[in-house]
């Protein structure tokens, strides 16, 4: 299955409004009714609802796909990518996994979650998994794809 590609900034408004519980169906009828009262109740200041907006009228049946198939971020920071991961999963960074510079590890997460996000990252990330040997649990860890092996892609 071949997914829209959006920006992060997309992405996050997306998870931020999933993560307060609105629900797919609802996150479309509010933007077909251009309901920013609804809209303005979360964020605070962030993001600017106006974009959102404008993806969805831009093509709504590819906004569809994208609230109902899923999507992949087109470019990813790896601040960008923990965000993602606090509205999307509800994980944070120390709390949830560790930062290792250009590496987070430590993800716990179900194998459909873990297939979900490695559809979703931009190709500039790689997941992989492996036993964490202090508890033998398999974990995840998500890696900065380094310049050279772009050329591989």
């Amino acid at each position: 299955m071949s997914r829209v590609s959006i920006s992060i900034n997309y992405a996050i408004m997306i998870e931020e409004l999933r993560s307060a519980g609105v629900e797919n169906g609802q996150l479309v009828e509010v933007l077909k009714q251009e309901d920013y009262e609804f809209l303005n109740q979360f964020g605070k200041g962030f993001p600017d609802w106006e974009t959102l907006l404008k993806l969805y009228k831009r093509n709504e049946e590819e906004f569809n796909k994208i609230i109902y198939e899923g999507y992949q971020i087109t470019f990813l920071t790896k601040g960008s990518l923990m965000t993602l991961l606090r509205f999307k999963f509800g994980i944070e960074v120390e709390k949830d996994y560790e930062d290792k510079g250009t590496a987070i590890e430590g993800i716990l997460l179900s194998e459909e979650a873990a297939n979900n996000l490695k559809d979703t990252l931009a190709i500039n990330w790689k997941l992989s998994t492996y036993v964490d040997e202090k508890d033998n649990l398999s974990k995840i860890r998500i890696e900065l794809v380094k310049g050279t092996e772009f050329a591989t892609l």
